[in-house]
């Protein structure tokens, strides 16, 4: 867990930093610069790209992280060739999604013409869009592979963000005149970040390009087409599953782009509480490949519980610091966001069931019962889509944000029961209980500060209060030791520095 903990934290500043700008962007300049249904097109465009570009990988990304074990044992890399294998067979399915398009566009601009018909006018830009995610998210596998996954989420999370704010800025300042040309820059700014982690991974030296068909491809091509299609599936549905929200508001809401951009503000600020997975998932990863392969059980044991437990308690901090401040951004944004604080309480709860039982998706993908990853994942997608669809049409963004917490509890449990009858293994211990009910004990406690009528500063009051004790009672009960020896190191640096 250490190489682990300190991947994470690095990875973890720079997505916070990432998410800093993207905040401003989300929650300032998108509503400020732009109509709600401007900002809902930037948003349902890179939600429509995320779903072709699962289709056009074609599942080589987990044959990448799986397999590469195997190939750097068994064969120098020099005669290695599941590198340019991998990124062929993306480019061939980009091809072919390329001719497939004029039968595509109609069928999109059919479901959302109507509420949505903005989408009519740019939807040709999803196209590069697919491509540069392709690309991108391959390069990215393999930096993991190297140990770079620190320089690949400062990519993904901080420099395209960046990137994205910049643009806005342009616009702003009207060295951006056109709203047609500001789509077309924004659609292609995946091609900076795959320049730079391309000439990253190209300097590693650690992968050679031959168009040789090695004795290892051969003898693991039935394995890696069965893995990789089931993957493939399971990613796709991965991928639905949480791009289908806003997807079905665009399509059947009444407020279409417009409940599409409020909706986006709710996820954004309770995806906050998916930083320390997005950190974690890339260093932990590698760890779990490893202990399949090596059948360390008592390691992947270690993992599942650590992991689970820490996610848990980070992200009932951040969630406590966003409900805290919620009345903060109602009072910026203004009445016509006033169902933002229920949905983020709706929404962040189905977040911490998620995180709080840890890389279930990992240790199942990576192990010989992957098949199951597949099938909780269509049944995930398939009931998350019903529950959405329905309830959004009968109750609008609330009954949204119901349907996808009660699919993600169904999902889960699911996982849950699987893996420890099957593998015997499971997250939890007490610490898990602990952590709920000093979050809540805080949290409760919080409210009974006043201060004035002062809105930030009663509001700021509130959340050093409760930061502080919540983290303090976590330290001072040791319920995760990677947190608190985090604690102490920090620590122990800013002594010894003084």
């Amino acid at each position: 867990m250490a190489t682990i903990r300190k991947q994470s934290i690095y990875s973890s500043i720079y997505i916070y930093a990432g998410f800093v700008f993207g905040a401003i962007n989300v929650l300032y300049f998108f509503p400020k610069f732009f109509t709600p249904e401007q900002f809902g097109l930037t948003r349902i465009l890179m939600d429509i790209a995320l779903i072709f570009s699962t289709l056009c990988t074609a599942g080589m990304i987990p044959i990448a992280i799986k397999f590469s074990p195997f190939y750097n044992y068994h064969l120098p890399k020099e005669k290695s060739d599941l590198f340019a294998l991998t990124f062929l067979i993306a480019i061939a399915t980009c091809i072919v999604f390329y001719f497939l398009l004029p039968v595509l566009y109609p069928i999109i601009i059919r479901k959302f013409g109507f509420r949505s018909p903005l989408l009519i006018d740019y939807v040709e830009w999803i196209y590069p869009m697919v491509v540069g995610l392709v690309i991108f998210s391959l390069l990215e596998a393999y930096a993991w592979l190297i140990s770079k996954n620190v320089a690949s989420n400062f990519l993904r999370e901080f420099l395209y963000r960046l990137l994205v704010t910049t643009l806005i800025l342009m616009w702003s300042w009207k060295v951006i005149k056109s709203f047609d040309l500001f789509i077309g820059v924004y659609a292609l700014l995946y091609l900076v970040l795959i320049i730079m982690l391309g000439w990253i991974v190209y300097r590693s030296n650690a992968f050679s390009i031959t168009l040789t068909r090695s004795k290892l491809t051969r003898k693991y091509a039935p394995m890696m087409l069965k893995f990789g299609s089931a993957y493939f599936l399971s990613a796709l549905l991965n991928i639905l599953a949480k791009t289908n929200d806003t997807l079905i508001i665009a399509s059947q809401s009444s407020g279409g782009l417009k409940d599409a951009a409020i909706f986006t503000i709710a996820t954004y600020l309770i995806t906050l509480m998916d930083v320390p997975q997005r950190s974690m998932v890339s260093s932990a990863t590698i760890q779990i490949a490893h202990a399949w392969r090596s059948k360390d059980m008592p390691k992947l044991d270690r993992l599942y519980k650590k992991t689970a437990l820490t996610l848990l308690i980070i992200a009932l901090g951040i969630m406590g610091v966003i409900i805290i401040n919620a009345p903060i951004i109602l009072e910026y944004l203004g009445d016509v966001y006033a169902g933002l604080p229920l949905l983020m309480l709706i929404l962040g709860t189905g977040k911490l069931i998620e995180l709080g039982t840890g890389m279930n998706a990992q240790i199942l993908q990576l192990s010989k019962h992957w098949r199951i990853d597949l099938f909780t994942n269509i049944f995930f997608v398939c009931i998350s889509i019903l529950l959405n669809y329905f309830m959004t049409k009968k109750y609008g963004l609330i009954g949204t944000a119901y349907g996808s917490v009660i699919a993600i509890l169904l999902f889960n449990t699911i996982r849950f029961i699987y893996i420890k009858k099957f593998i015997k293994l499971q997250p939890f211990t007490m610490s898990h209980l602990y952590a709920i009910c000093l979050a809540l004990a805080w949290g409760g406690l919080s409210n009974f500060i006043s201060f004035g009528d002062n809105l930030i500063i009663y509001q700021t009051l509130k959340t050093i209060f409760f930061i502080s004790g919540f983290t303090s009672s976590v330290i001072i009960m040791n319920l995760s030791q990677d947190i608190t020896d985090l604690y102490f190191q920090i620590k122990n640096k800013v002594f010894h520095r003084k």
